[in-house]
């Protein structure tokens, strides 16, 4: 069975514009992606601060509009514990869609910490989200498999991990360096599509904030790094700081981008998956 991967997000936590700013280009929602299989049945990958209105979008694809689960997703997954990626949860518990048991899988250092404090662990307790921790790989659905990938992030709360999808589209939206990842190469060039975190262009991108402090590879070390595949592959860069210059289509910054071979994503960004 085949599907479609959507984009439902491309912005780094705090979305674009952040509460207080402007933001730089169109707005756009925190990074999440989900997959909505031919039947219908639906994926979720990071639970973001607006996935409510990820969810609204989403009955826009044909197949989702098919449903008749009671759950508004089928399968829920996770990358860390930061706030843009997880904090969407509170939508299901019994004050909002009061969701029954989404399997929702994740590493078990996120299983730990999200049974250990509230309000996550009445979402646990109470059966909305059903948890289930380990690394895979692990077949969801006929034509949709999970594998989650240890990368090295800060790990103040839980550890991280990308997100690899029937080994064709590998999501990576949060990482702090491309070469603290030994696996990094290997990864990229399994997957015939890649998201990949491009949350900063210039460690002078934020006045007054030392970026060493929230480390990320910046849009010229991922060209860098991994330009020598994109020839065979599609490498899209996501997660994108409200104040990065590659989010203006019109800017220099994205013209150096598109020139190296690589995209930048944009909300409801659609990804065929051939589900073999």
């Amino acid at each position: 069975m085949a599907g479609t991967l959507i984009v439902l997000g491309t912005a780094q936590d705090g979305g674009n514009p952040q509460l207080g700013s402007r933001g730089r280009g169109r707005p756009r929602l925190v990074s999440s992606v989900a997959v909505v299989m031919d039947d219908g049945s639906t994926l979720l990958a990071d639970v973001s601060p607006d996935v409510k209105a990820q969810v609204a979008r989403l009955s826009e694809v044909e197949a989702y509009q098919a449903r008749s689960a009671r759950n508004a997703v089928d399968h829920i997954t996770l990358t860390h514990g930061h706030m843009g990626h997880y904090t969407g949860l509170v939508q299901f518990g019994k004050e909002a869609h009061n969701a029954d048991r989404i399997p929702t899988w994740v590493t078990p250092s996120m299983a730990a910490f999200l049974t250990a404090n509230e309000p996550w662990r009445s979402l646990v307790e109470g059966g909305h989200l059903d948890l289930r921790s380990g690394f895979g790989p692990v077949l969801l659905e006929p034509g949709l498999s999970l594998r989650l990938v240890p990368v090295p992030h800060r790990a103040e709360l839980t550890d991280t991990v990308g997100i690899s999808i029937n080994d064709e589209v590998l999501f990576v939206p949060d990482i702090d360096s491309w070469a603290d990842w030994p696996d990094a190469q290997q990864e990229v060039a399994r997957h015939r599509v890649c998201l990949l975190d491009a949350s900063f262009s210039s460690l002078d991108e934020i006045p007054g904030r030392d970026l060493g402090q929230i480390p990320h590879p910046l849009v010229s070390d991922t060209i860098e790094r991994f330009g020598h595949l994109a020839a065979d592959r599609r490498l899209i860069l996501t997660h994108l700081n409200h104040t990065n210059p590659v989010a203006e289509p019109d800017s220099e910054a994205a013209a150096v981008v598109r020139s190296a071979g690589f995209e930048v994503a944009e909300d409801l960004m659609e990804i065929h998956l051939d589900g073999n």
